[in-house]
């Protein structure tokens, strides 16, 4: 699928990194505008570079609705009924049970979500009612807990955490950083797993709070995973896989900050703001991924068309703020990716629950809870999630830990 599709792709790639428009006379690049919208403290200026942002969108657009209605063609000539049966098939996930799963979910939270996002919004002074996409990513950026992450210190926390699970980075040839901060480089902290485990590049452009130690920590997650893969596995088990597997280990790493004691030992805090709003941005983070995998399974089931106003009123009734529907075909991962993060969240709830009660509530700093860690990821993506709660004393998946956890820490 990719391959063949792959000259949109890359169309696409290349017309968002050339594309710049003018902020205050000066051409930015389009891929710096979102660093720019969430530390822009002006609203009316956040709103400008977002309607400049979307008009950009808009063109793009054009070839990502080719890409996914060629997407969905090729699905049909692999002898599959729709886009869903083939990923269904490929990656073996119910995702009609999964949505069953985070709609009772989006249930059970939503007074509390509701609650503590009207509450959050009082701080850059707007309701929820009236906020845009563009005033939560400033509400997120957090720009007040600063003080607590300064720029300069995101490698070494991500350096010294790992050393306390006796894992020297410094020492990890075939990990690579690449932190520098470049105009045309993608916002989106990712890691690239060239050839596992001997190549393994960290992708991170920072700009600046306390969202560039949860990307360093989560990237850093998913490094050692590919790390320390054994290279005796098969292919398929180095490079394939549920991806689940090591999204949930990006998260452990990811989620490191709402535990008071790492804050304590690595930033040298506990602030019980940064901890309430630790946990609300997870409760979002959750509640958009749920309403994310609701969307595809319509847009996935036939005709793209009208599927901006389905993103909008989907996304809408979640998190019940404004979303634009020009953003419905770029807010979207391939391959159902949204049901992998889904998975990751609640084993990774299981598995932390797991690490505190075999090394206690600093498992972080014990190197046997390091030696436990390598051991499952030298599996690579061998099993899945749900093999591997199975595997550390689990019946299987459950999401009551991660509902508990949020609950007891958003009261």
């Amino acid at each position: 699928l990719d391959n063949e599709v792959k000259k949109l792709t890359d169309e696409i790639e290349t017309k968002e990194a050339k594309a710049t428009v003018k902020i205050d006379g000066k051409d930015t690049s389009f891929r710096f505008l979102s660093v720019l919208i969430s530390n822009e403290d002006n609203r009316a200026k956040r709103k400008k570079m977002d309607k400049a942002r979307g008009r950009i969108i808009e063109k793009v657009n054009v070839i990502r609705k080719k890409r996914i209605e060629r997407l969905h063609e090729l699905s049909q000539e692999l002898g599959y009924n729709d886009y869903i049966s083939l990923f269904r098939d490929v990656k073996g996930i119910d995702f009609d049970a999964l949505e069953v799963l985070m709609k009772d979910f989006l249930n059970r939270t939503e007074a509390l979500y509701t609650k503590k996002m009207e509450q959050a919004g009082k701080s850059i002074g707007i309701t929820l009612k009236e906020a845009k996409t563009y005033d939560i990513a400033y509400l997120l950026r957090a720009k007040g807990f600063d003080k607590h992450f300064p720029k300069k210190k995101v490698v070494s926390v991500l350096k010294n955490t790992l050393l306390g699970l006796d894992i020297d980075l410094d020492k990890q040839k075939n990990i690579t950083l690449d932190v520098e901060a470049r105009k045309k480089k993608s916002p989106r902290a990712f890691t690239a797993p060239i050839k596992v485990p001997d190549d393994v590049m960290l992708v991170i452009m920072p700009h600046g709070g306390q969202d560039d130690y949860r990307s360093m920590l989560h990237e850093g997650g998913h490094a050692v995973h590919f790390a320390y893969t054994s290279k005796e596995l098969p292919f398929e088990y180095r490079n394939l896989g549920d991806n689940s597997v090591t999204e949930s280990y990006a998260f452990l790493f990811d989620y490191l900050p709402t535990d008071k004691n790492w804050l304590h030992e690595f930033i040298g805090t506990a602030d019980k703001d940064f901890l309430d709003f630790a946990f609300l941005r997870k409760l979002f983070s959750l509640r958009r991924y749920a309403a994310k995998l609701s969307y595809e399974l319509r847009l996935h089931a036939g005709d793209v068309k009208e599927m901006d106003k389905m993103y909008k009123a989907t996304l809408e009734d979640a998190l019940k703020f404004e979303h634009k529907e020009n953003r419905y075909l770029m807010d979207l991962d391939d391959g159902f990716y949204a049901s992998s993060y889904l998975r990751a969240w609640i084993f990774e709830a299981q598995l932390r629950s797991l690490l505190k009660d075999k090394y206690g509530s600093r498992w972080f700093s014990d190197p046997e809870a390091g030696k436990f860690l390598r051991e499952l990821w030298s599996h690579g993506q061998k099993y899945d999630v749900e093999e591997l709660a199975q595997m550390v004393g689990y019946h299987g998946l459950d999401i009551n830990p991660l509902i508990k956890e949020i609950e007891e820490n958003l009261k």
